[in-house]
C-alpha cells in the first residue's frame, strides 16, 4: 500500500495542506526539506496519525489543533499494489477523534491494518534505553501485523489481567483470584509464542543489517517471557498469589516480558554512540518491516525525521542505500538536500513556515 495523497486542515501550524501538488507521491523515496521548525516532522505526524489515530510525539489529539480553530482533519488516498484505492480519513472535534476508511467509520485495529507506518524519530532510543514497556511494544507490533489470532489473545489476557488485578486490589479471596489464572495463563502463553516465534524470524535479517550499517560485534537478542521460564505461567500465578495479593497485583505475564540486546556481554548502553544507536534501530525496523511483508503480503510505510542527524557521511550512505533496497514506500525529513540525499533521486518537497509543495 502507497500513499499517493496527504491533505490536511487546521493540523498545527497548516491551516490547509494538500500534498503533492503536481504529481502522486512517489512509491519509493519521498523527501520533506526545510528549516528548523518549518513543518517537516509535522507532516510525518499526519501520516503516523492516519495509521496509528494518535501522534507519536505523545500529544493529545486537541494539541494538534492548529490557533483558534474548532477542529482538525487529516486525509490519505491509499493505491494498492493492484490498483486499489482507498480513502482513510481522520477528523478531531470537541466530541472526540472519529476515523473513516472509504466514506466508513473505522476503528483502530483496521486503521493499523489497512496501511501500516512504521517511524524512526529521537524518541525511538526508548527502545534501547528504556523500560521495557519499549520494546514489547515493539515485538507486538510486528507480531500484530503477521498473526491475525495475536489481537484477540491479547484482548482476553487484558481483560483476565484486570480483573485479577481489581480482584487482588480489593484482596478479595484466593477462590477468586484463582477464577482467572486458566484464561489469563492461556492467553498468555499465545501471546509469549508468539512474540517468542516473530523475534526468531526478525533477528537474523536484524543481524545482518547491523553488521551491514555498522560493522559492530555480535548481537543478540533474548526475549524473556515475564515469568521464571522453567515453569508455565499457570502454574507460577498459583505459586505467587499470596505475593500478588501483597503488592496487589499481578507480577508474572508477558505484561512483564523484556527483549534484552546485548552485544556480546555488554549492553547497548555501554557499548555504541548515540547515532549507531540510531543504525542499529533502523536495522531492527527495517528487519521486522521486511517480516511483515513476507508474512503479510504488505510492505509498511517507513517514516525517517531528520535523517542526517547524528550520522556522518559514511554512515548516511549506508543507510540510505538500505532504505533505497526496502519495497516499501519512505518519507525522510533533512534540513537540506545534502550531496548524499541527492543522489538517492528522491521526490523532493519543500516545507516553509506552515506551507508545503514540489
Amino acid at each position: 500500500m502507497q500513499i499517493v495523497q496527504l491533505r490536511a486542515d487546521n493540523f498545527r501550524r497548516f491551516e490547509h495542506l494538500s500534498l503533492p501538488q503536481n504529481r502522486p507521491f512517489s512509491g519509493r523515496l519521498n523527501l520533506f526539506v526545510g528549516e528548523n521548525a518549518a513543518g517537516k516532522t509535522t507532516l510525518l505526524e499526519m501520516l503516523y496519525c492516519l495509521n496509528r489515530g494518535r501522534s507519536f510525539r505523545g500529544t493529545s489529539p486537541q494539541e494538534l489543533l492548529g490557533k483558534g480553530k474548532a477542529q482538525w482533519t487529516v486525509f490519505s488516498k491509499l493505491r494498492s499494489t493492484n490498483g486499489f484505492e482507498h480513502a482513510v480519513g481522520l477528523q478531531w472535534s470537541s466530541s472526540g477523534v472519529q476515523a473513516r476508511i472509504d466514506g466508513k467509520p473505522a476503528v483502530a485495529s483496521e486503521l493499523l491494518r489497512l496501511a501500516p507506518a512504521q517511524i524512526l524519530e529521537p524518541g525511538m532510543h526508548k527502545i534501547l534505553l528504556d523500560g521495557p514497556t519499549y520494546r514489547r511494544s515493539f515485538i507486538d507490533w510486528g507480531v500484530f501485523h503477521v498473526e491475525h489470532v495475536f489481537l484477540d489473545a491479547w484482548r482476553r489476557y487484558r481483560r483476565a489481567l484486570r480483573q485479577r488485578n481489581q480482584l487482588l486490589r480489593q484482596q478479595r479471596s484466593e477462590r477468586e483470584i484463582a477464577a482467572w489464572e486458566p484464561e489469563l495463563a492461556e492467553s498468555g502463553d499465545v501471546i509469549h509464542r508468539l512474540r517468542l516465534a516473530h523475534l526468531q524470524r526478525i533477528a537474523p535479517r536484524a543481524r545482518q543489517r547491523i553488521q551491514a550499517l555498522l560493522a559492530e560485534g555480535e548481537w543478540e537478542f533474548e526475549l524473556h517471557p515475564g515469568w521464571p521460564a522453567q515453569s508455565s505461567l499457570r502454574e507460577v500465578l498459583a505459586q505467587q498469589r499470596k505475593r500478588d495479593l501483597q503488592f496487589a497485583t499481578t507480577m508474572n505475564g508477558p505484561h512483564r516480558a523484556e527483549l534484552k540486546i546485548r552485544a556480546g556481554e555488554r549492553s547497548v548502553r555501554n557499548r555504541i554512540s548515540r547515532g549507531q544507536q540510531k543504525l542499529l534501530l533502523a536495522a531492527l525496523l527495517l528487519s521486522q518491516c521486511e517480516e511483515i511483508h513476507a508474512q503479510a503480503g504488505v510492505a509498511p510505510i517507513l517514516l525517517v525525521d531528520d535523517f542526517t542527524a547524528e550520522l556522518a557521511v559514511h554512515y548516511q550512505r549506508a543507510f540510505l542505500g538500505e532504505l533505497q533496497a526496502y519495497a516499501g514506500q519512505v518519507f525522510i525529513t533533512a534540513f537540506e538536500l545534502n550531496e548524499v540525499l541527492q543522489r538517492a533521486a528522491p521526490a523532493v518537497f519543500h516545507v516553509e513556515h506552515g506551507t508545503a509543495h514540489d
